[in-house]
């Protein structure tokens, strides 16, 4: 709530310096790709004689192709305030633990080797909305830099497929959450109204999963989703980290003013 209350009241400042002489409206469209920065590991373990074999793998949340779409209104040179949406593609990934095997010679001495499978697999389906404040400097003629921050509000759908004796597909997710979504850039003005830009967009969030639903449990290839006394669970509270820094490339077009 703190944080909340300073962003209103940078917000109020800001309309305090307004130039209407210069307000201009702008629209921004980006790509770019997110690497997930969260701490999450999926371990797998296998015993075999008394003795326990593990391998980790880092999930990979927050991780994937970015598609955004934002609308600006610049109050003077300096100064502005957008509002963009983001969605993430291509955010499927599979984990592949070792398959412990074991042999024994005459003098039974055990002799272990490994071999990789694909037995888990998991996607997201994310979508964020951050109203941001922008700080502007224009040091020279045609470039310019800027820093924006604001709140991030996140929705999230998780899939997770396991094949272990069984095939399941269970699906996972949940209410709004909000984060944190700070980002620094750069623009070139090819026109008046046209620039291209990239920035650097660092996201910190948690999204805590309220709800899940089996989908898919097969043992053997025979569809056994049926026989299960239940597939769907509401009393959920996994929460999980999807932290994620990205570099965006887009085209920013800026709407003339007519005063």
């Amino acid at each position: 709530m703190g944080k909340m209350k300073k962003y209103i009241l940078l917000c109020f400042l800001c309309f305090c310096l307004y130039e209407p002489s210069y307000a201009q409206i702008y629209l921004k469209g980006y790509t770019g790709y997110a690497l997930s920065t969260g701490n999450l590991k999926l371990t797998s373990t296998t015993i075999i004689n008394n003795d326990e074999y593990a391998s980790s793998y880092r999930m990979k949340l927050g991780q994937g192709v970015n598609l955004g779409l934002g609308i600006g209104y610049a109050l003077n040179t300096n100064i502005a305030f957008e509002i963009t949406g983001n969605t993430q593609l291509f955010s499927k990934f599979k984990y592949s633990p070792y398959q412990w095997d074991f042999t024994y010679n005459q003098e039974e001495i055990y002799q272990y080797s490994y071999a990789g499978y694909d037995d888990f697999e998991y996607s997201n389906t994310m979508f964020q909305v951050s109203p941001q404040a922008v700080f502007k400097s224009n040091p020279y003629n045609q470039w310019s830099f800027y820093l924006k921050g604001g709140p991030d509000f996140i929705w999230v759908t998780h899939k997770r497929t396991t094949h272990t004796e069984s095939l399941c597909t269970t699906k996972y997710w949940g209410n709004m959450n909000t984060g944190i979504q700070c980002s620094f850039g750069t623009e070139y003005k090819l026109s008046s109204a046209i620039c291209v830009f990239a920035e650097l967009t660092t996201v910190n969030v948690s999204y805590t999963f309220k709800r899940s639903q089996i989908q898919r449990y097969e043992i053997d290839g025979i569809d056994r989703l049926s026989e299960l006394e239940s597939t769907k669970f509401d009393d959920l509270d996994d929460r999980v980290i999807f932290n994620h820094v990205g570099l965006n490339v887009g085209l920013k077009y800026t709407f003339k003013n007519k005063n």
